[in-house]
């Protein structure tokens, strides 16, 4: 009330209130009965848990996330209303820490695990699932469950934390829906950093703490360490003090890049299983992570301070034979400009436990002897991969990827079309998702290329999502793209396609195309029909500033959901408010429109 006060503009602030009881129970009716209609006594019990809440509605939402997931279980029910009468406390503060406790106490075995590791990351911190997945399944945390991968069942995890109110949803794929980044609400997470401490789950250092404080227990559990500085010089001598033989992980999260000496500390975390230094500019590979056997999670940010000389990965990274995910790329400031890439050892293929290959502009070794390398099986992942290394003899040691980015210079993408490297992606026969992206060299010539699309027969056959970046096509180029039997979503990115009109002929189309993403193109007349896009269900333009309208004919999509637009002309977002009420109008049916 204090800060609502300081800020108010003139009229008294609003007095916020408790629920009474009338709205206590619409809120957990809404929350909890949604999907299900459930018998009356489970109406009397649900009304008493209501009343128990003391009209507290973040105690509600919770409390109705854990009925939603128990179901109809009367007995269950009961437990619930009974513990929630028993925390019922003056101190509202603590009536709430308790009535949210319930729900972390509900949670299955694996779940709560996954539950506490949001007590690592800093406050109001944005966490992007793709990464927690990868997190999750390096602590062992998941195992893959019949017909589903480690990725799917942590999905799944994700999903239930959120039917459960524990975490909530903060942005979402605009290409499939699915939950892209989550966080989690300030008093559940007072709840997580609780319990993470109770248990020794999770141990934080930070620039005002004493270590040794923080450590007392730490020889009685496998731990988990969260630096958080806002000055890196300081993280070697913290974490000097930290007991290294029961700890699992270290993750550092600085607002202040500039290399330490931490690495050289590393090498008493001999069971590390998550390294994660990305907030951190290293300005070489630290050759002692090598010895740190039991890796699966590695993430770090490397660059040449001069520029001058390559960053070689040694040979000797092979060692880490157990290592899921390995993270190797540029600061965020130097992505686009930077000269110098990373050279791989063939030894690479060697580390047959990855499955997600994440890495900047990078080249494989040539001039190292070729030994027998195994196919890497379990990858499913490989981001940022050069052009140049798109061989047979490499992709076939890819059997199961399912994702590919290839990032390359245009002198790689030059020498690539030459040597029809791209003809052998149809060894690719798990691929799903295929990006080309093509990097602007500082300080190097830019030559007038574009990318040459392979033929339709060298596509992998069940390629569903395709991006293009940089890549300079042609509008007309497209059309073999229409032609991709299984082909649901098209993204093009900034210089994907070069030239002002887009027409697409009578011929062409893309008939099974779901999601159509443009983003910072020049384009300026788009002309089509229905008959071209007949199941698109989400169109998202953005920073197309030169773009007049959408084509009006898309008012005849009938499977047409969404519309968004974002930092457009004007005239963009009017035709998809025409297109929106002539679809009204005409099929007394409804799409969203978001316009920003």
């Amino acid at each position: 009330m204090e800060v609502a006060e300081c800020a108010s503009t003139g009229k008294p602030p609003y007095q916020m209130r408790l629920l009474n009881f009338d709205e206590s129970w619409e809120l957990l009716q809404s929350s909890a009965f949604v999907k299900n209609c459930f018998p009356l006594e489970f109406e009397q019990i649900g009304k008493q848990i209501a009343l128990k809440c003391g009209g507290l509605p973040l105690a509600i939402i919770v409390i109705a996330g854990l009925l939603s997931k128990i179901g109809e279980v009367l007995d269950e029910w009961k437990r619930v209303a009974e513990n929630v009468s028993s925390v019922v406390s003056t101190d509202l503060d603590v009536q709430c820490m308790r009535v949210l406790a319930l729900s972390y106490h509900h949670l299955p075995h694996h779940l709560r695990a996954c539950f506490l590791y949001f007590a690592i990351f800093p406050e109001d911190e944005v966490i992007f699932v793709n990464k927690l997945v990868k997190l999750w399944a390096a602590e062992g945390f998941l195992k893959a469950e019949t017909m589903k991968s480690v990725e799917e069942v942590a999905e799944k995890c994700v999903k239930d934390l959120i039917d459960r109110n524990l975490i909530f949803i903060h942005t979402v794929s605009s290409s499939d829906g699915k939950v892209k980044t989550c966080g989690m609400h300030d008093v559940i997470r007072e709840l997580c950093l609780r319990e993470a401490r109770n248990t020794n789950f999770v141990n934080v250092i930070m620039d005002d703490q004493n270590p040794c404080e923080q450590f007392r227990y730490v020889s009685t559990t496998r731990v988990r360490i969260s630096i958080r500085s806002k000055q890196s010089q300081l993280v070697a001598s913290q974490l000097s003090t930290v007991p290294s033989n029961d700890s699992y992980s270290v993750l550092l999260f600085t607002e202040d890049p500039s290399s330490s000496r931490m690495t050289q500390e590393l090498k008493r975390f001999k069971v590390l299983r998550v390294l994660d230094l990305a907030s951190l500019k290293l300005q070489d590979f630290p050759s002692c992570i090598v010895e740190l056997f039991h890796l699966r999670y590695l993430a770090l940010t490397v660059h040449s301070p001069t520029n001058d000389w390559d960053i070689c990965i040694p040979p000797s990274i092979a060692s880490l034979q157990y290592l899921q995910t390995l993270i190797l790329k540029f600061p965020t400031s130097l992505a686009w400009k930077y000269t110098r890439p990373f050279i791989l050892p063939p030894k690479i293929f060697k580390m047959w436990q990855l499955r997600h290959l994440s890495l900047d502009w990078n080249y494989l070794n040539q001039h190292e002897s070729r030994e027998r390398s195994w196919p890497l099986r379990y990858l499913q992942c490989l981001s940022g991969w050069n052009p140049l290394s798109c061989t047979s003899s490499v992709l076939r040691l890819l059997p199961n990827v399912k994702k590919l980015q290839m990032c390359g210079t245009q002198e790689d993408y030059i020498r690539s079309n030459k040597d029809n490297v791209f003809h052998d992606l149809c060894r690719l026969d798990q691929l799903k998702e295929l990006k080309f992206k093509m990097r602007t060299m500082i300080r190097r010539p830019i030559h007038p290329t574009s990318l040459v699309l392979p033929p339709l027969g060298t596509f992998p056959e069940n390629l569903k999502k395709l991006a293009l970046t940089g890549t300079c096509l042609h509008w007309e180029d497209l059309g073999i793209l229409g032609k991709l039997p299984k082909l649901e979503a098209l993204k093009l990115g900034y210089d994907a396609c070069i030239g002002t009109d887009w027409e697409v002929r009578d011929e062409e189309g893309f008939p099974h195309l779901k999601l159509l993403r443009l983003k910072h193109l020049y384009l300026h007349k788009w002309r089509a029909s229905t008959d071209h896009f007949p199941r698109l269900e989400r169109l998202v333009i953005s920073h197309c500033w030169s773009m007049y309208s959408i084509p009006q004919e898309f008012v005849d999509i009938t499977t047409l959901q969404l519309i968004h637009i974002s930092d457009c002309a004007k005239s963009v977002g009017n035709s998809a408010r025409k297109i929106q009420q002539e679809i009204e109008d005409n099929y007394g049916s409804s799409i969203e429109i978001h316009i920003s």
